[in-house]
């Protein structure tokens, strides 16, 4: 199996803040009761391009877990389920209430089980929406005990499971798996002076 080794000098130029998801169509989250003014402030065009560093920079919460929606899903169904994107929507303004006080810290023990706790007051963040979870933490810019939160996903399992970097460890897209990942990208990105983000990004990228 390949090392990260390999990929170092590729790996740096990556430029994460453009990594841009493009086909976001406002018919296809129309099925969701969000705020009007959020579906005005989203959707200047019926198709819209969001980037990583669109959704870092915007101010208001609600819209900002919205816009955090979009960008990782294509569309409010399939996987994860319909029922899951209700959810968030009828508890926007819990989450809004929980990533105001979280936003940009670094979270100890306590606070982290505190915030899977409130999270999983939301029907679809409980135990196993580490997907939805990982991509509020990581554009919220919260760390856990130092360690920057990424994105963990169905697509980065598959990519971690292929390098021996990681070999030891079955790995899953679930709670249980987040904090030794977290341990172990930013041991690695420290190792080759890349960033954890660019490390996260070339291995949902990576084509074997």
């Amino acid at each position: 199996m390949p090392w990260i080794a390999d990929y170092v000098q590729e790996i740096r130029e990556i430029g994460v803040e453009n990594h841009t998801i493009d086909g976001i169509k406002s018919d296809n989250w129309a099925v969701l009761n969000y705020p009007e003014n959020i579906k005005r402030e989203i959707f200047t065009n019926d198709e819209i391009s969001l980037s990583r560093s669109n959704v870092k920079v915007e101010a208001d919460i609600k819209t900002k877990i919205m816009k955090v929606l979009m960008w990782g899903f294509p569309r409010p169904s399939g996987h994860p389920p319909r029922p899951t994107f209700e959810n968030i929507v009828q508890h926007l303004t819990d989450l809004e209430t929980l990533f105001n006080e979280k936003q940009n810290q670094s979270l100890n023990a306590a606070q982290i089980r505190d915030t899977f706790s409130r999270l999983g007051m939301v029907n679809g963040l409980g135990s196993c929406g580490i997907a939805i979870n990982s991509k509020l933490l990581y554009f919220f810019n919260l760390s856990f005990e130092g360690r920057k939160c990424l994105i963990l996903d169905s697509q980065v399992v598959k990519r971690l499971n292929l390098f021996d970097d990681f070999a030891g460890n079955k790995w899953k897209a679930n709670q249980a798996c987040y904090s030794n990942y977290l341990n172990q990208m930013d041991a690695l990105a420290r190792e080759y002076n890349v960033s954890p983000e660019q490390l996260e990004l070339f291995l949902f990228n990576y084509q074997a």
